[in-house]
């Protein structure tokens, strides 16, 4: 394959860039997560030949360079012994909205970070169980498994938040 063109990436990011960016917030905060972001465009401009899946390729970028951003930070912040993380919003509340932003991101905090992790890709990054599991170094039945697991446990939160609602 030729190389890529700025057309071509301005069209993926176009199609990708918000996807990425609520991924790469599960990790930091908004300003890193686009930087994060923008590095995997300007390392996908860079390489010599265009990958077979680019959407995959791009989040498996974001993942790592996320995770490696992450092991940095803590790495400083262990140095400057501060134990204080800012908290970011990972959704934008709008009125039209069928569920508050703020449960959305609070319920997905309760889930593991790997379940969280699925649950993201899956329903708004929009990929398939195949990309999620070389995504993530694991089988698709074992993703399947995973992301079954993370919606019976936002579907029982749910229930008991309704509960909870109905009893005051």
């Amino acid at each position: 394959m030729a190389a890529i063109s700025h057309k071509q990436l301005a069209q993926w990011y176009e199609a990708h860039g918000t996807d990425l960016m609520l991924y790469a917030r599960q990790w930091s905060a908004d300003q890193q997560a686009e930087d994060v972001v923008q590095d995997a465009f300007i390392k996908l401009l860079k390489q010599r030949t265009c990958p077979d899946n680019v959407r995959a390729w791009l989040f498996r970028v974001v993942r790592n360079n996320s995770i490696s951003l992450v092991r940095r930070l803590q790495r400083r912040r262990r140095a400057r012994k501060q134990s204080r993380q800012r908290e970011t919003l990972w959704f934008e509340s709008r009125t039209d909205d069928l569920i508050d932003a703020q449960l959305v991101q609070d319920l997905l905090q309760t889930l593991p970070s790997n379940l969280r992790e699925i649950v993201l890709l899956r329903i708004w990054g929009q990929m398939s169980l195949k990309e999620i599991s070389k995504i993530v170094n694991k089988s698709i039945p074992w993703v399947h498994h995973d992301y079954r697991e993370a919606l019976e446990m936002i579907r029982k939160k749910l229930e008991r938040s309704s509960c909870d609602t109905k009893k005051v």
